[in-house]
């Protein structure tokens, strides 16, 4: 995997009615709540990899920039000139879809977008490439009435890789079938996966179903599609290719090399019940993340290996585009402007003058102390705190927290003060950590600040006044013999950070923040749910805790690659994060 840089997403859903009204299907609350943005060191991308989901509502909303989140093929290559680059995806996508056509619409091509990954890839199974009837090929803006398909022979050569993918002239990486490294990347292989959306709104699966389309307890089969090759070719196929152009090192020489029935998308026809699924490559049953049922499209290992064909509404759906959103309008990180990124640090590469005009300073969502008074004998006490803050144009840096007394280090006057740093490169993160109180410190009430960077260097400070609208009531008091911390109704709550590196190899750093003294245990599980590593079986005190794993088992052995579950457990409190382990 080239040390592919990745955070796995943890993909929870629900599924319920939502603001939908009176629905056949409803895909409210499943994976709307998605925000992921992190460097793809492939040779072919170098570049970070963009994608957010949220939802209003009526709509799923994708902002991305369409850069892979995995390993791709080389870009360029003989067969495909064109090298990956950062796309402008903001697309719309009904929580509501509806089945309106029997035997579904074409789409996708120039018109739109088919479908888009979840990692806001495209897909788009058709080529720009045809033939005439004396067998004139063309790789791109061809002429003629024979489509060629990219996948499933060896007769034209588009350069796609592994994930059955290639780029087009405009540097946008695309799907013409089965993402495998995407599937890789979301953790479910052997399942039913969703690895996408449809532009009509209904959700796409890769490879598997369930036999019993209506009964999930019935077993996964690999489903096939309902298309065939034709026993015989249609009046006026060529059979043999004469002259080639349009691609990369195709030159206008006449090969005469034989043309296979199937290089050509007019190859197929349609059998109704010839396999598991409809003309437009889906059905209705059950899924993990739709017990009651919907309508979902499958990607397929043989023809069509996509949809060519939508059965929902996508009059103003996903592929439609949607104009282009001011930046404050759009997700942190996300495309804005319409040609570039906002999202730091911002250069005159990544970002345009019309998104730089926008920046600005970061926010806070939330601030909490976690304590209450505090009688002490010892010299000095260590307070929790907790910080959320978020930053729309840039990625979160450091944070400082500071107590003052007489002005602090606004006006002169005693200051105790702390500073840490933020997850790097996140829009939106949560920082744990404690400050110092020593005990003789001057007498009185103590204001709070709370200063956030982002990496272009603007600093929002926050004073009492407004910290007194969080979950904070912006001040402590102090004098030689204890610490009132003014904030009784803060509810007391214990925190996991994904661990980093992550995927690792072999050392991986754990975070977590415990709000008071408690008994906590820490273990390592595999995939299949066996105990493979204790890390931490004890009392521990307040504050904030780090912690290494190996990759060792409890005998002491070096475990295998794969992904592992770090369960954490505090006052009958649990939680749980994926790691991913690389060799």
């Amino acid at each position: 995997m080239k040390g592919l840089f990745l955070f796995k997403i943890l993909l929870f859903t629900t599924f319920c009615l939502g603001q939908c009204t009176d629905p056949e299907f409803s895909t409210v609350g499943v994976l709307t709540d998605i925000d992921e943005q992190f460097y793809n060191d492939d040779e072919s991308v170098n570049a970070y990899s963009i994608y957010s989901w949220v939802s209003d509502d009526v709509n799923r909303i994708l902002s991305g920039n369409g850069i892979p989140n995995h390993e791709v093929g080389t870009f360029p290559n003989p067969h495909n000139p064109n090298t990956i680059s950062e796309q402008n995806v903001n697309e719309t996508f009904s929580l509501c879809p509806e089945l309106i056509s029997d035997t579904g619409a074409p789409a996708g091509g120039p018109a739109g977008a088919i479908a888009y990954a979840i990692n806001s890839v495209k897909f788009d199974p058709g080529t720009a490439g045809r033939c005439n009837d004396e067998g004139e090929c063309s790789l791109a803006n061809g002429q003629g009435n024979w489509s060629i398909e990219a996948l499933g022979h060896n007769t034209f050569d588009f350069g796609d890789d592994m994930n059955h993918a290639h780029v087009q002239p405009t540097g946008e990486y695309h799907y013409h079938g089965m993402p495998e490294l995407l599937i890789d990347f979301l953790g479910n292989e052997q399942g039913m996966t969703i690895v996408g959306w449809a532009s009509d709104g209904f959700p796409v699966y890769a490879r598997y179903g369930y036999s019993d389309p209506n009964n999930s307890n019935s077993g996964l089969i690999n489903l096939q599609p309902s298309w065939k090759i034709k026993e015989n070719p249609d009046n006026g196929r060529p059979d043999t290719l004469t002259s080639l152009g349009g691609g990369a090192g195709q030159g206008t020489t006449n090969p005469n090399i034989p043309i296979p029935m199937g290089a050509f998308t007019q190859d197929f026809e349609y059998e109704e019940n010839y396999g598991d699924l409809d003309e437009c490559n889906g059905r209705i049953g059950v899924t993990p993340e739709f017990p009651d049922g919907i309508y979902y499209y499958v990607v397929t290992d043989d023809f069509p290996f996509f949809s060519r064909c939508l059965k929902g509404d996508f009059a103003n759906g996903g592929g439609t585009g949607g104009g282009v959103p001011n930046c404050e309008d759009v997700p942190p990180g996300m495309p804005c402007c319409g040609d570039g990124i906002c999202g730091g640090p911002e250069t005159e590469d990544n970002c345009p003058l019309d998104c730089a005009s926008n920046n600005l300073a970061p926010s806070l969502i939330n601030f909490e102390f976690y304590g209450d008074t505090i009688n002490t004998n010892q010299e000095s006490v260590n307070i929790g705190f907790l910080i959320e803050a978020e930053d729309n144009d840039s990625f979160l840096s450091t944070y400082t927290i500071r107590l003052n007394i007489n002005g602090g280090s606004i006006n002169g006057g005693e200051t105790i003060e702390t500073t840490g740093d933020f997850d790097s490169g996140l829009n939106t993160a949560s920082a744990y950590g404690s400050i110092q109180i020593p005990i003789g410190s001057t007498e009185g009430i103590w204001n709070i600040r709370v200063l956030i960077e982002d990496v272009l260097g603007l600093i929002n400070n926050f004073g009492p006044n407004d910290l007194s609208g969080l979950n904070f009531q912006n001040n402590i008091y102090v004098d030689n013999t204890y610490l009132n911390i003014k904030n009784k109704s803060i509810p007391v709550q214990f925190s996991l950070n994904q661990n980093y590196p992550n995927p690792f190899n072999p050392n991986t750093v754990i975070n977590y923040f415990l709000p008071k003294d408690a008994y906590v245990k820490i273990i390592v599980y595999d995939i299949l749910g066996n105990n493979i590593k204790e890390l931490v079986n004890q009392n521990q005190q307040l504050g904030s805790k780090v912690i290494n794993w190996n990759a060792k088992n409890n005998r002491e052995f070096l475990v295998p690659a794969g992904v592992y579950l770090l369960t954490v457990e505090v006052d009958k409190i649990k939680q749980t994060k994926k790691m991913i382990l690389l060799k």
